[in-house]
């Protein structure tokens, strides 16, 4: 996919493409054009008789140009001045609209293969596995679609613009070299072999070095986004110090890295600079004995000659550094292709079944599951009934956690079936099963948005008072009034400006809403103080009737009233039963409630 990533973005815009190097070719002749018209200005200009210079065996186009040539001078001197000066400014006013046209309809391109990009990269990032997720840092994924996407529109996508550019104007100037004189051009080609040996010595290691530095830029990111997420722990700990001298260590070792880089590109240019002004120093002597002792070249068609190979200095030396800024921006390909070339774990059906109706509820059979290697989940078997709430508990590390994300497809199986009645959850697409189930996690997720819209999270067909009836279930209109601008109050990042118990019972109010027949509650009430625990637990109860209710519980007394208790050590099932069955047992979750004083 790496080698042809540019050309997989690109070629939806081939025509556009196509009329950019028309548009580039018309502007070069037209460039080409002028300049050659300047020299019946030069020769109207200085020469005594207005007398055309005899061409040997001439040319269709030369006859052209000298019966043109005889019909202006006709005018006399000074007409012809203004008539050629006439000419020279309409050829150049043409080559700036086709020049304008170019850059336009390229730099619409570019930023369409950019926007598509980003699109493609986000739409794989909220695709992703979780457990890619858990195992990279935010800020390297982040860096991904912000800075590796800018390197990439910068280094590659200018740089093959610069470069197309480049060898069309090259190739046409070099044509009308030809044609003024093919001796002096031969010379001119003498300089590109060594330009580009010595553009691929300085380049060898350029790829590497770029890739490094993409690494280390999106560590940088990392570690601000780890520091600023985990500023209060800094400052508790007094450790800004610590942190600062980290942060300034790193960085350094990156400057070093970015102006190593840099100046290796930037050698490209006075190198080929070097090579152009000589050539251009020995030209001008070679040329200024062709004009004093033979009668090949004019001394006016010899100035054009050289402003024409002044010209071509500029996009030559850009086709080398072109070409280092491509190297370059292959390391951004790199890690944005890394991204793309994850394959999703959750395999859809291609012809799914719809959500059945759940008349008895959700079944393991014999369940698997492991990350990696060790296995997480052991022969789990289990019912989850209709209408019924089902507590899940247990240790840290358990699995309680992994055994919940198995419902939704947030991970399939390793081995075993989960069954929705007689339905295998494979034979249902994944957002089919999501859309029957309302989520309230121990980690509530809110975004920087109104309240309404959090609430409503995931769909705009709901109406404010469906909102307010959802919030009132769930503990949380009575202080959603009292903000500033109730419904429509903007609650920051993360739900910042409000409490844990707040943002917990919007979280459940977005439950309520979604009036789903599968209720998962992820410890909702772990983290609170008795009386946000007491209103949450309150919300809890009313939305858990009749409802087919999962709760992993870390607060026991939350769960005595389940009508089923599953007790989960090491990724096994070791007790299951009502509070005071299991109570009787005297086994792990009798030691569990002592430990709680329950």
């Amino acid at each position: 996919m790496r080698k042809y990533f540019t050309w997989i973005f690109a070629k939806p815009y081939l025509v556009r493409i196509i009329l950019y190097f028309i548009l580039v070719c018309l502007a070069t002749i037209f460039s080409i054009a002028s300049i050659l018209s300047a020299s019946n200005f030069l020769n109207v200009l200085f020469s005594q008789e207005l007398s055309n210079t005899v061409v040997a065996n001439p040319s269709l186009l030369d006859e052209f140009l000298s019966s043109f040539y005889s019909k202006i001078i006709a005018y006399g001197r000074v007409n012809a001045l203004y008539i050629f000066g006439v000419i020279i400014f309409i050829i150049y006013f043409l080559k700036d609209v086709f020049t304008y046209l170019a850059s336009f309809f390229i730099a619409s391109v570019r930023n369409k293969i950019v926007r598509n990009i980003r699109n493609k990269l986000f739409q794989k990032y909220i695709s992703l596995p979780l457990s890619y997720l858990s195992t990279h840092r935010k800020g390297d994924l982040i860096s991904r679609l912000s800075n590796d996407v800018i390197e990439y529109d910068e280094n590659v996508l200018k740089s093959i613009t610069s470069l197309v550019g480049g060898l069309i104007t090259v190739a046409l100037y070099l044509i009308a070299l030809f044609y003024i004189d093919y001796t002096l051009t031969f010379t001119v080609l003498i300089v590109f072999p060594i330009v580009a040996l010595l553009s691929s010595f300085i380049s060898r290691t350029l790829r590497h070095s770029s890739k490094h530095l993409q690494q280390k830029s999106a560590n940088i990111i990392s570690i601000i986004e780890q520091t600023i997420s985990g500023l209060r722990i800094i400052k508790a700990h007094t450790a800004i110090e610590l942190m600062n001298e980290r942060f300034v260590h790193f960085n350094s070792s990156y400057t070093r890295l970015r102006n190593s880089i840099y100046r290796r590109v930037d050698l490209a240019s006075p190198v080929s600079e070097f090579l152009g002004n000589s050539m251009l120093i020995g030209l001008l002597l070679f040329g200024s004995s062709k004009v004093l002792t033979s009668a090949s070249i004019s001394a006016e068609l010899f100035i054009v000659y050289l402003v024409l190979f002044t010209l071509i200095i500029k996009p030559a030396k850009d086709i080398p550094t072109s070409f280092f800024n491509i190297k370059k921006g292959k390391a951004s390909i790199d890690r944005i292709v890394e991204i793309l070339k994850i394959k999703n774990q959750i395999i859809e059906p291609k012809e799914p079944v719809a959500f059945p109706k759940i008349e008895k509820g959700i079944v393991f059979n014999n369940v698997n599951f492991s990350y990696k290697e060790d296995l997480v989940l052991k022969n789990i078997n289990l019912i989850f009934e209709k209408g019924k709430t089902t507590a899940i508990v247990g240790s840290s590390g358990s699995g309680k956690s992994t055994l919940i994300d198995l419902i939704p497809k947030l991970y399939e199986p390793t081995k075993g079936e989960i069954l929705f009645d007689d339905i295998n959850s494979k034979a249902i697409h994944s957002k089919s099963i999501r859309d029957n189930i309302a989520f309230v996690t121990q980690e509530t997720i809110l975004f920087n948005d109104s309240i309404f819209n959090n609430i409503t999270f995931g769909s705009s067909s709901y109406s404010l008072e469906q909102v307010k009836k959802a919030a009132e279930i769930a503990n949380a209109h009575t202080f959603i009034e009292k903000l500033p601008d109730g419904y429509n109050t903007i609650i920051g990042d993360r739900g910042s400006t409000l409490s844990g118990g707040e943002r917990q019972r919007i979280s459940i109010a977005r439950a309520v809403l979604k009036n789903a027949d599968i209720l998962i509650l992820d410890e909702a009430t772990s983290a609170l103080d008795t009386e946000n625990e007491r209103l949450v637990q309150e919300a809890i109860s009313k939305i858990t009737k009749d409802k087919t209710s999962i709760i992993i519980a870390h607060r026991l007394s939350t769960i005595t009233n389940s009508d089923k208790i599953i007790v989960l050590d090491k990724g096994e099932i070791k007790e299951e039963g009502t509070h005071h069955e299991l109570i009787q047992q005297d086994g792990i979750y009798t030691k569990l409630c002592s430990m709680q004083e329950l």
